[in-house]
């Protein structure tokens, strides 16, 4: 009997112990589909927020402003002063309602008062007949107190017409030996078209951004059927009659001290593929300009090959083919705030919650590193660079310390966690503006070079081939220089077009036709 017992007991232990270990067996599987389920269920609510945040910076590029202003941005840039803002709203609201009732009473116009000191003018005047110089009343006659002037301004149609240069030809009877007044010289020989009308069309397209069939279309207004294949050979000529000036232009890249670089996309129609412009700014006072360069490929090669004999300082954002320029001893690289600012605009549009995160912080301290540039504008570089190491500085430090703090804390693959990474690899480019006062702190002014280029790029969508595109990247790059430089566009191209034959023939320097230089006697 107690043997029996004994082995029911050791048979029940045996039992109760593979029920224990199946159970614990189970528990430790389910604890793994859970934990891989989690992990999961994180990953795909990674990707949603990944997919929230484009759509929402997608609407906002699309849909909203794109300026990256902290009043268009919704924040306050010095939070400390909100206080002192809201104790003096009321006052700020009766002083507007006071301009408002103040503007009710005056008299409305439309439009507001342009500058015209330098257009023509024609004077027209009206005056009375001899009978209404009389008075109504007593037939007595009328004295001259005054007159009343007023502006308007009009449009003289643009007009086209026909120049017949009659060249008389003279003989010797005797030696028959004959002669002719020289033929005129135009930019482009053998060529219906004269200098002033190419001006137009390189204008009309590269300035003003009307493709050459829409050209076309007017010129059919004003009674003269020009195909948009004769404009397109007026163009690529006049682009093949200015190789010196192209050259010379290339040149200015050895002598340059301070550039920004930058690159944009543009679409090859005869392969279909996506080529790039480069684009070159200078930040030489004494030499600026903007050269514009088309290649079919974005690699590095594209900007060694071309920055191979640069000495300086080079200003660019953080792609990657700017990385074996950087690592030359004679290159000093400098990073874009502009860039790096972005990426936390970009988290305050994906959130779009109004919220004061953590990206508001750190874009109120760029704020006051701007705020600094302000104030420097107008200085000259070396009190620029006095200012910014006694200002900027500090403010610099405090913002790499941010970065490095919220990094541990902030997801990696979220927009923030990506635009802390990206400030944080950059941090030696982007801190380098302070220790020189010539360059500036982020490279807008090419930027704001390319824009020009991405709006004709929606009209005429596409460079035909890379001819064409050569063509396209000269003008761009002269008229931008003109801008610059604070040059008329046109008054530039009629000047360059009638010496160019000139300088073609070796009797005028290509470098004095260019922009920065010739404007002292346009």
């Amino acid at each position: 009997m107690i043997y029996f017992m004994r082995m029911n007991t050791k048979k029940s232990l045996s039992h109760s112990i593979d029920v224990d270990h199946d159970i614990n067996a189970i528990r430790s599987y389910y604890e793994e589909k859970i934990t891989d389920q989690n992990k999961i269920i994180e990953e795909l609510q990674d990707k949603v927020r990944w997919f929230e945040e484009q759509i929402k910076i997608g609407k906002a590029r699309q849909f909203g402003k794109s300026s990256e202003k902290s009043e268009v941005m919704q924040f306050e840039m010095f939070p400390e002063d909100q206080e002192n803002s809201e104790k003096s709203e009321p006052e700020a609201e009766s002083t507007e309602a006071e301009a408002i009732t103040h503007d009710l009473k005056k008299k409305k116009t439309i439009g507001r008062k342009i500058d015209t000191s330098k257009l023509d003018r024609e004077v027209i005047i009206h005056d009375l007949s001899e009978e209404e110089k009389c008075c109504s009343s007593c037939n007595n006659e009328l004295h001259k107190i005054g007159e009343d002037v007023s502006e308007k301004i009009e449009i003289v149609p643009q007009k086209l017409k026909v120049i017949e240069h009659h060249r008389i030809k003279y003989a010797c009877r005797h030696c028959e030996t004959v002669k002719s007044s020289p033929k005129q010289e135009s930019l482009v020989q053998k060529c219906m078209a004269g200098n002033s009308l190419i001006t137009e069309v390189i204008l009309g397209k590269y300035l003003l951004h009307l493709p050459l069939y829409r050209q076309s279309q007017y010129f059919a207004t004003a009674g003269v059927d020009v195909p948009p294949n004769t404009l397109c050979n007026w163009v690529l000529s006049a682009f093949e009659a200015l190789a010196p000036i192209a050259k010379a232009l290339w040149e200015q890249l050895e002598k340059t001290r301070v550039l920004q670089v930058d690159e944009t996309p543009v679409k090859m129609l005869s392969i279909d593929k996506k080529g790039y412009m480069w684009v070159y700014l200078s930040c030489d006072p004494e030499n600026r300009y903007v050269l514009f360069e088309y290649s079919d490929s974005r690699g590095s090669h594209v900007v060694n090959t071309r920055l191979e004999k640069f000495e300086g300082i080079l200003q660019n954002d953080g792609y990657s083919g700017y990385n074996d320029l950087r690592a030359q001893k004679n290159v000093t690289n400098v990073g874009c705030f502009a860039h790096c600012r972005r990426k936390f605009t970009d988290v305050i549009k994906a959130s779009g919650d109004g919220k004061q995160g953590r990206a508001h912080i750190i874009l109120n301290v760029i704020g006051r590193l701007y705020a600094v540039e302000r104030e420097a504008k107008e200085m000259s570089h070396k009190e620029r660079y006095e200012l910014r190491q006694a200002k900027a500085k500090p403010i610099l430090e405090e913002l790499h310390n941010m970065l490095k703090n919220a990094k541990p804390k902030t997801p990696p693959k979220s927009k923030l966690g990506m635009g802390i990474q990206y400030a944080l690899n950059q941090w030696s480019y982007l801190s380098e503006y302070i220790n020189h006062g010539e360059v500036e702190i982020d490279n807008n002014w090419v930027e704001n070079k390319i824009r020009p280029f991405a709006l004709g790029r929606k009209n005429w969508l596409f460079v035909g081939n890379q001819r064409g595109a050569d063509a396209a990247a000269l003008f761009y790059s002269l008229i931008e220089t003109c801008k610059l430089n604070d040059v008329n566009p046109k008054t530039y191209c009629r000047k360059l077009f009638e010496l160019a034959p000139q300088a073609r023939r070796g009797e005028l320097s290509a470098k004095e036709l260019l922009p920065q230089f010739l404007k002292s006697s346009l």
